[in-house]
């Protein structure tokens, strides 16, 4: 046995786990010499050569097939011996050097992320279709500057469990955090948790710290925001702040492997405890689906359910089409959790995988369409988008640490923070061939933007009017956000900074039509940040499509969400005096008709209206003629 944490910690109690899961040479060390990591421990199997002896014969077949794949994996997918890269170039290299190379490259996506990254680091064999960006666990977004640098994760917990602390917290409350603070120091990544009302406030406070240790020398922003999808299953690799994001996400079959990530570990009974609950899987799936829908409508992700799910160990492999999501749901009854406290954990992109506490009798209740559950999977999938904790705690913000029912899905900071990383919901709209399309328009009608945002001092978003006839184009955009306090977790959670987001950036409106892109027919800039901009333009000719720019022309490199209204009103009729025939022409029939009114002495033939019918009426309609109409 093995004991976690300091004595210290657990008043007159020793508090110890099971054995813990060894970190011993695996996969990554055939693959690439030098590198201490642990590898098959992911899927709860231990590789080391001084385990498997003879003294082990005779025990499960489980353990042999296990030991033969660590193997088969750590022979195949490459022999990093000594250079620093090992994909063999097919001009040079043997037929069975590139059989075992494509073998590799088909196998290395089994392994664990956190070994891909390694064998990739490291030029191992196969690991040229191993995009390195698409495995960064930095967290831009915190603020880490109070964590000592140079220090355990059982260190920096000994510094926060003042007596005072101590005298607060369970023993299983102290537990728990002690196993998060070995997991740590053994390399386990942590994911985000969120807690039960009535949960105490520093025991989320500790277990948010602990998070945060994981994260030391990253740099702070608004919105506690941490790092974004830079690759899902459906686009690959490269995506950046801002950019419109495919995520799928699947349902882990029961019995799919749940790592210990300080809660205890277990295997998944999803489908058992929600078919029970809920009597048909559609019934409770469809509950998830709003909780995604819902995201998708206030950003620019586009959720797809993938509906094959391999079962394969939570958090030990990136999503396949066809496979399973980028977002796996799994759910177990957390052994170092009671009732209550932990309701659920999440990890960060480009991971995602949740895993609910089963059984909890927090879900019990199922009013408001189950509320209760969709907040709870809806602040989840948060972390699962690169978000952290906000304060205060006063129900207004889904990503709140204690989950509440005084509002439904993501609220404005939460929104804020979602197109931040992703865009608005009218994503790619940042050139003219993606332009949003408002209409088409005859002489009257309107449109609404809703959700819209500038998401950093670069963004731009293009809007498309079509016409049919001549009308007078109103178009208008107002910020769309307010003034509200937040900031990152802490120990009572009841502060953070005033921040005004409708004043984040002055818009700017310009308006083209589509046979000139470089001259614009409107421009509006009149007021400054945190005020609203309008264009009109009466358009005269008779069809035409027009483009409508909305950009920042301040520099501050954040989100300013806003609202936009498109008004289509017909314009007056065209005056033109010498189309005495109404034909819309001005030609011989014109100057016939006026003729013959100027010599009948009817009204049309006293052109200049002086009650006369002379050479100046005469002279007067030709110079209209000549002018032609407007």
């Amino acid at each position: 046995m093995e004991m976690y944490g300091h004595t210290e910690y657990h008043r007159s109690v020793a508090v110890v786990l099971p054995d813990s899961p060894r970190v011993v040479p695996d996969v990554i060390d055939i693959l690439v010499p030098d590198l201490n990591h642990s590898a098959c421990t992911h899927a709860n199997t231990n590789c080391s050569s001084n385990v498997w002896t003879a003294e082990n014969k005779g025990k499960t077949m489980n353990r042999n097939i296990a030991l033969i794949a660590c193997t088969t994996l750590s022979m195949i997918s490459g022999a990093a011996i000594g250079a620093q890269t090992n994909n063999y170039p097919e001009s040079i290299a043997s037929h069975d050097e590139l059989a075992m190379q494509e073998i590799a490259r088909g196998m290395i996506n089994s392994l664990h992320p956190d070994q891909q990254q390694a064998i990739a680091e490291k030029g191992g064999l196969g690991s040229d279709v191993v995009d390195i960006s698409g495995f960064t666990r930095n967290y831009e977004g915190r603020d880490v500057s109070h964590i000592p640098q140079d220090i355990t994760a059982t260190q920096y917990l000994s510094m926060l469990m003042s007596d005072a602390m101590v005298s607060e917290l369970s023993d299983q409350q102290i537990f728990v955090l002690n196993n998060i603070a070995t997991l740590l120091d053994e390399g386990k990544e942590i994911p985000a948790m969120c807690f039960a009302p009535g949960t105490n406030g520093k025991y989320a406070f500790m277990m948010n710290e602990m998070l945060d240790y994981q994260f030391v020398g990253e740099n702070g922003s608004r919105f506690q925001q941490g790092s974004r999808w830079s690759r899902t299953a459906i686009d690959g690799p490269g995506l950046t702040q801002g950019e419109a994001t495919n995520i799928t996400y699947s349902f882990a079959p029961d019995g799919s492997f749940i790592p210990n990530s300080g809660l205890g570990a277990g295997n998944s009974t999803l489908f058992a405890w929600l078919d029970a609950k809920y009597g048909s899987t559609a019934a409770w799936q469809s509950l998830f689906h709003q909780v995604f829908d819902r995201w998708e409508v206030l950003t620019g992700i586009t959720y797809t359910w993938e509906q094959n799910d391999d079962g394969r160990n939570m958090s030990s492999s990136l999503g396949v089409v066809g496979a399973r999501g980028d977002v796996r749901i799994f759910a177990f009854n957390y052994p170092f959790d009671g009732n209550n406290g932990v309701l659920a954990y999440n990890f960060f992109p480009n991971d995602g995988d949740m895993a609910i506490d089963a059984f909890d009798s927090f879900y019990n209740s199922t009013g408001g369409n189950s509320i209760r559950l969709r907040n709870v999977v809806a602040h989840e999938h948060g972390h699962g988008l690169g978000m952290a904790h906000v304060c205060p705690a006063n129900s207004t913000k889904l990503m709140e640490p204690f989950v509440s029912t005084s509002y439904d899905g993501p609220q404005l900071d939460d929104i804020l923070n979602g197109q931040r990383h992703y865009g608005d919901p009218q994503e790619p709209n940042q050139t003219l061939p993606n332009a949003t399309d408002m209409g088409t328009f005859a002489d009257n009608g309107f449109a609404n933007i809703f959700e819209a945002s500038i998401d950093d001092n670069t963004d731009t978003d293009f809007y498309k009017i079509t016409l049919t006839d001549r009308a007078k184009i109103t178009f208008a955009v107002a910020p769309n956000a307010g003034q509200y306090q937040q900031g990152p977790q802490t120990s009572s959670c009841n502060s953070g900074s005033n921040t005004n987001y409708n004043a984040i950036h002055n818009l700017k409106l310009q308006m083209f039509l589509s046979t000139d892109l470089i001259n614009p027919v409107a421009t509006a800039d009149a007021t400054g940040a945190g005020s609203g901009e309008s264009i009109t333009y009466d358009s005269e000719i008779s069809s035409g499509v027009y483009y409508v720019i909305v950009s920042p022309v301040t520099s501050t490199n954040n989100i300013q969400r806003y609202l936009g209204s498109l008004f289509i009103t017909a314009l007056p009729p065209v005056v033109c005096p010498p189309d005495l025939n109404g034909d819309g022409e001005l030609n011989f029939f014109d100057v016939s008709a006026f003729l013959a009114a100027f010599s009948a002495m009817d009204p049309e033939g006293d052109f200049n209206n002086d009650g006369l019918y002379n050479f100046f009426d005469v002279s007067a309609f030709l110079a209209a003629f000549s002018a032609g109409c407007p």
